[in-house]
């Protein structure tokens, strides 16, 4: 989706919820408050704005309607249909990401837009959930431990449907990483938490951890 497409998909799924004037303006004032413009807003942009969009249109939608919306806006990221009504190549929509992890805002944008490229690719609501779980807890450790880091997404398509999560980070290393990932560590700190809860989601899960940083990859299938 490219710039200037941005808006007009996002407006029309807003207009089905609430009055025209009032989706405009619930929009404009979303994409002004994250420094981007409707015009210029590109695909890349849309986990920030839906995350945005879901606090500011709570006034204006019926409680029992904003599930659907928000599925609806989050559906601006699926593989659009080709002109036999046929998907078209996911291929062209899902590519390889690298989110930069610093905030919390950072991690929240990482595991919004895990959960929409799972939705992309076909996931399951318990599988899409499974990613974002996961990228929520390495992006935390990442802030917390770290000073941030690095989510990588990437989609793979054959042999083998499945999402890839790389998460790197520039800190001084898990200590007994063995014991954390067999559950018996017990650290005052809470270094650690949530990587043996990552490994379990996980359909693949690898780590290397040292002074100089921390690797943790996984892989869900679908």
């Amino acid at each position: 989706m490219s710039g200037g497409l941005v808006g007009p998909a996002l407006l029309r799924v807003l207009q089905q919820f609430m009055a025209e004037t009032a989706a405009r303006w619930v929009l404009r004032g979303t994409v002004e408050s994250l420094r981007l413009s409707l015009d210029t807003a590109t695909a890349a942009d849309l986990p920030r704005i839906i995350e945005a969009l879901e606090p500011a249109t709570r006034h204006f939608v019926d409680p029992s309607l904003r599930p659907q919306m928000m599925a609806q806006l989050r559906a601006q990221l699926a593989p659009s249909a080709g002109p036999e009504g046929t998907a078209t190549s996911p291929s062209a929509e899902v590519r390889a990401t690298t989110y930069l992890v610093r905030t919390e805002a950072d991690a929240s944008h990482a595991r919004l837009a895990a959960r929409m490229l799972c939705e992309a690719l076909g996931g399951r609501g318990y599988e899409c959930q499974k990613v974002a779980t996961a990228v929520s807890e390495l992006a935390r450790n990442q802030i917390s431990y770290a000073g941030g880091g690095t989510i990588q997404l990437a989609p793979q398509l054959a042999p083998k449907r499945l999402l890839r999560v790389s998460a790197e980070d520039s800190g001084q290393g898990i200590p007994d990483l063995e014991r954390v990932l067999s559950g018996t560590y017990k650290s005052k700190t809470g270094m650690g938490l949530g990587l043996l809860g990552v490994k379990q989601l996980a359909d693949r899960f690898d780590v290397r951890t040292g002074p100089k940083g921390t690797q943790v990859d996984f892989e869900l299938w679908l």
